[in-house]
């Protein structure tokens, strides 16, 4: 220990700890942050003249990292967004736009293409949601 004082190359254990903290502090913070910075995936999807989100009621579904989702076009430049699995047994839901409702295939689970709430069980948890932005040639669903 002598050698260490009159070096002062060694280092006490309460400045070691000091040290310690604030590199595992500093690596959580910078890991974090890239997370944020790569935390939603933009999926754009076009809008043909004649496919089939060119007409009010028209509804597609789309592959994305959160799995399959669906982009119902509910009115001129307005769009929603939501998972296509039914949150009963995870079938992939259709829309129906007479009756403004998503609908399961598999057990007959119902939602309400406004908001994504659950009309009809047996589901008993809404759809989840996703930001749809309307553009004049293409809509972008942001997918956290």
């Amino acid at each position: 220990m002598k050698d260490c004082v009159e070096t002062k190359a060694c280092m006490g254990r309460r400045e070691f700890l000091v040290k310690a903290g604030l590199v595992a502090g500093s690596t959580v913070l910078t890991v974090s942050s890239l997370s944020a910075a790569v935390a939603f995936e933009d999926v754009s999807v076009p809008i043909a003249a004649d496919g089939p989100l060119a007409k009010i009621g028209g509804s597609q579904i789309i592959d994305s990292t959160a799995g399959k989702l669906i982009v119902i076009r509910t009115e001129d430049a307005k769009f929603v967004a939501y998972s296509a699995r039914c949150t009963h047994k995870r079938g992939v839901l259709g829309y129906d736009h007479a009756t403004k409702q998503l609908a399961c295939p598999s057990h007959g689970s119902k939602f309400l293409a406004a908001d994504g709430s659950v009309a009809k069980g047996p589901a008993e948890t809404a759809l989840a949601s996703y930001v749809a932005k309307g553009r004049p040639t293409s809509v972008t669903v942001v997918v956290p």
